[in-house]
């Protein structure tokens, strides 16, 4: 028996599943993605938008917004794209690396392990970059589930890496809280019928969202209990 947010008592109806987005939610990776992109801009004598990024937040920029493509619309010519390239990802490695685990993160496996909930991850992202800094944060072992981009035809915000998580943890949709930072990625678990949780980074907060169940500043800010109570009454 819990208490719900709304003053009633009864059985809760119980949450499954807990799926984790990665890049921005349990690492920001995105904040120092746009910042490296911005200097790349900036070198070539060209801004970076936020709202030109935000095509690629939660999904592939390969089907999107390309920025080699756009840099060359800008100048007029090609560009050493192998160089820029090389460039771009180690300066961005250096400033990922310095990025600690995100508020609550820890706490939230932790207490759903606690409630008997599985927690999974899904990520627009491939394997070899989301397993590689799970392993290196130490919380590869924590999820019973990662999919990603290898595993679906479709990624953000199509909600198949949602339903592929959940179906291969046994897990309802309905009875499956989503965590997400990004306007593509809160879209996906919307149209995958889960209970989404909005937790922007620096970089996505100046974004618009049209969906979400509940937005927080940080997941430290909320027990997963409270919503769990609160997916319970959507």
């Amino acid at each position: 028996m819990l208490e719900s947010p709304h003053g009633r008592t009864g059985v809760i109806p119980v949450t499954e599943a807990l799926l984790f987005d990665f890049d921005g939610l349990i690492l920001d990776t995105e904040s120092p993605d746009f910042q490296v992109w911005k200097e790349v801009y900036a070198d070539y004598g060209h801004e970076l938008t936020v709202g030109l990024w935000a095509q690629n937040v939660g999904g592939s920029w390969l089907s999107r917004y390309n920025p080699y493509d756009h840099l060359e619309e800008l100048l007029g010519c090609s560009i050493d794209r192998n160089a820029v390239k090389a460039g771009y990802k180690a300066r961005a490695r250096e400033i990922i690396l310095e990025q600690p685990i995100l508020p609550g993160v820890q706490d939230y496996i932790k207490e759903a392990k606690e409630m008997g909930i599985k927690v999974g991850v899904a990520s627009s992202s491939d394997h070899a970059w989301v397993d590689g800094n799970l392993e290196r944060l130490g919380l590869l072992h924590e999820f019973e589930v990662v999919v990603c981009a290898e595993d679906v035809e479709n990624i953000k915000p199509h909600p198949e890496l949602f339903l592929t998580a959940a179906a291969r943890l046994n897990a309802s949709p309905a009875r499956t809280i989503v965590l997400e930072d990004s306007p593509n990625g809160a879209r996906a678990a919307h149209d995958a019928g889960t209970f989404c949780v909005v937790v922007p980074n620096p970089l996505t907060a100046q974004l618009p969202f049209d969906h979400g169940h509940l937005h927080l500043n940080a997941l430290s800010d909320v027990p997963l209990a409270q919503v769990v109570a609160l997916a319970a009454e959507r």
